[in-house]
């Protein structure tokens, strides 16, 4: 695999990059990699949201590290523009001190994170209190993972087309024999992406759900 994208590289380094990705672990990537936009080289790249990891019933100050706020900056992670803590195993705080004109956004993201939570504010201190889980919270928790499990593997399936069709184009840079062996290495590499996704998909539905 590595000299097929060795010379692929040659061909077309920003695409070797794209699928350079998909080669990791998913327990470290965003399940829902979904949106796709173009940047301003008209290239299309993923814009990570939950990881899969946080569909979890135990909370802790860092299931709120990776949401992601709206700010006049641009997008800006909860726990740059934010001080969590927990003061209780029922109750994290964020004191929004240091940047006290983003308060609403943060309060705006973190009820739009999908784990279930309805904070509150006193002045830029935000009370997130951590709901009783219940086996109907559970079960959401899992319909949400398995939509964002298939909204990856669409994102993926992109992904893979958008680098054949990019691989056709280059056939005049490489031989038959390396565009073929190119190939078969996209594919597999997108058909073991697809195949942890749903091994990982399975465990979180087991922790979940018992």
């Amino acid at each position: 695999m590595a000299l097929g994208l060795k010379c692929f590289r040659l061909v077309s380094p920003a695409l070797c990059n794209s699928l350079a990705a998909l080669t990791r672990p998913v327990s470290e990537v965003p399940l829902k990699t979904v949106s796709r936009r173009q940047n301003d080289h008209g290239q299309d790249v993923a814009c990570p949201a939950v990881p899969v990891r946080h569909f979890a019933t135990k909370k802790a100050k860092g299931s709120l590290d990776h949401i992601t706020v709206v700010t006049a900056d641009g997008k800006l992670a909860l726990n740059q523009i934010g001080q969590i803590s927990m003061k209780s195993p029922q109750l994290i705080l964020v004191n929004m001190a240091s940047f006290p004109e983003c308060t609403a956004a943060a309060i705006k993201a973190i009820r739009e994170s999908g784990m279930n939570l309805n904070p509150e504010v006193e002045g830029t201190l935000i009370r997130v209190p951590i709901p009783k889980v219940t086996r109907e919270h559970r079960e959401m928790l899992v319909k949400l993972a398995k939509q964002n499990t298939n909204k990856a593997k669409d994102s993926l399936r992109k992904v893979r087309t958008n680098a054949m069709n990019k691989l056709k184009k280059s056939k005049d840079k490489a031989s038959e024999d390396t565009i073929r062996l190119i190939e078969k290495q996209i594919s597999q590499m997108a058909d073991d992406t697809v195949a942890e996704l749903d091994r990982y998909l399975a465990v979180k539905t087991k922790e979940l759900l018992g």
